[in-house]
């Protein structure tokens, strides 16, 4: 019986943990990673700029 116990315990925190995992809220930049869709750390792709052919940003 107290295994029993045990394991329904052990499915109740994972339940919950995963549960809570998934509701989270996002934080101040829009989502829980942060990302946020065409930002970028590099002044140089500021104000939208994206150079072609997958080239990075340059000066």
């Amino acid at each position: 019986m107290n295994r029993l116990r045990a394991f329904a315990a052990a499915g109740a925190i994972t339940f919950a943990a995963i549960t809570s995992a998934c509701s989270t809220p996002p934080n101040s930049y829009g989502s829980a990673s942060g990302y946020v869709p065409g930002d970028s750390m590099n002044p140089a792709c500021a104000d939208g700029f994206r150079p072609r052919e997958g080239r990075a940003c340059s000066y």
